[in-house]
């Protein structure tokens, strides 16, 4: 075969080949891509998986999990969010992808026992849980309000955002006591009666006079009868000479 008859043939058949990709590309596939009515993406979000699947087999679409994400509030399972989004219009066969939640997000619930109410409180908020109810008990010994108990105890696996209940301890109320009348007395009997009382005693003012023995006790501050608190302070004027 002559060069120039098999150059001529080899152009032929490129020709050929070229129309036929071309009739591919713009007969073919059209036909097949577009054969499939547009449809628009449901909203399945909030819905399950499988909840979905049924949503979407209307419509000539399928579902698949892409990942699933935790979420405070959304419980397992339930659909967050989806690719193509809601009101998209789309061509039936296609996929959704979707993701589910995997539920709250969990963590070991911290030891607070022991801290003051306002420690528990920022570890409480720090740790992405919530301060529930508060009960509050006067307890003997304790100086300042501190946490006595909590519920869920510490270390339970608890998910983010979830409740946690305190028993506050809190200083008892003091004592009220009737205020003794130590006036006619010795300084040094007013002062071990004050001393086993649980009063604090100031200091003593003297003031002189004849008409008593000196060192005795001629007036009080409280009143005798006055009702007081333990660790009250007390003042008292002594005779002298």
């Amino acid at each position: 075969m002559k060069l120039w008859k098999f150059l001529l043939l080899l152009m032929v058949l490129a020709a050929a080949g070229g129309a036929v990709v071309l009739g591919v590309n713009f007969l073919v596939l059209p036909e097949i891509i577009h054969h499939n009515k547009v449809v628009v993406m449901p909203d399945v979000r909030g819905l399950s998986v499988d909840g979905a699947a049924n949503r979407l087999r209307g419509d000539g679409l399928e579902v698949e999990v892409a990942r699933a994400r935790a979420h405070p509030t959304v419980a397992e399972g339930l659909i967050l969010d989806q690719s193509p989004e809601p009101q998209a219009s789309i061509r039936g066969g296609r996929t959704a992808r979707v993701i589910v939640s995997s539920g709250p997000p969990a963590g070991a619930l911290p030891r607070l026992t022991g801290l003051s109410l306002r420690q528990a409180e920022i570890t409480i908020q720090r740790e992405n849980y919530r301060l529930g109810r508060v009960v509050r008990l006067r307890r003997p010994g304790v100086t300042e309000p501190v946490v006595d108990f909590q519920n869920p105890v510490a270390g339970t696996n608890l998910f983010k955002g979830a409740d946690v209940h305190l028993v506050v301890a809190e200083p008892a109320p003091p004592a009220m006591l009737r205020m003794p009348d130590l006036r006619g007395t010795t300084l040094f009997k007013a002062r071990q009666v004050v001393a086993d009382a649980g009063f604090v005693l100031g200091p003593v003012t003297y003031e002189r006079t004849s008409r008593v023995a000196p060192n005795t006790v001629i007036e009080q501050t409280p009143p005798p009868g006055q009702r007081i608190s333990r660790g009250d302070r007390l003042e008292l004027v002594a005779s002298s000479r």
